[in-house]
């Protein structure tokens, strides 16, 4: 993937395009190129990557992780665009990083695999879900812990605030 800027070409690193994805137990079988019906199915307990539409038509309902049907314009939905946004500037920073170096971005990424798990809880409705749901899309409160203290670690680097910082 490469993004045109002003004066040229800005190269994105493209996790799937170098082999390999951002998050490995999202990762697909086969080599990159074939299609599904293509690639030979090995025994494996890797997981297959879904394919990203349903061909269901578009009536203004999709579904929840639970086959639970809604309005695309659910609050479940609102939360898991502004989720994917987040994890698309989130990649963008890192690109932008990546040739600098800079110490955090391995946390970066980390957070991106997280995001990709809260995605996956917003998906799941509580109301429609069943045990096999629910520990699919649990994840560990020590993740909070850890964003925790990258804050902390990150802020004690800053200058003390004397004013509100705009985003």
């Amino acid at each position: 993937m490469a993004v045109w800027v002003s004066g040229g070409r800005l190269g994105l690193r493209g996790c799937l395009a170098a082999g390999r994805l951002l998050c490995p137990r999202f990762q697909s079988r086969g080599s990159p190129g074939l299609e599904d019906g293509d690639r030979p199915q090995p025994p494996s307990k890797t997981p297959k990557i879904p394919k990203i539409y349903t061909k269901t038509g578009d009536k203004g309902f999709s579904s929840t992780f639970t086959g639970e049907r809604r309005p695309k314009d659910d609050q479940v939905f609102e939360a898991l665009g502004t989720t994917d946004e987040l994890s698309s500037a989130i990649g963008f920073a890192m690109e932008l990083i990546a040739e600098k170096g800079h110490p955090f971005a391995e946390e970066l990424e980390k957070i991106q695999c997280s995001l990709q798990d809260v995605g996956s809880s917003l998906a799941t409705p509580r109301s429609s879900a069943r045990e096999a749901h629910l520990r699919r899309t649990t994840f560990e409160a020590g993740r909070t812990l850890e964003l925790e203290q990258w804050i902390d670690k990150y802020s004690s680097q800053l200058p003390p605030l004397t004013a509100f910082i705009l985003p």
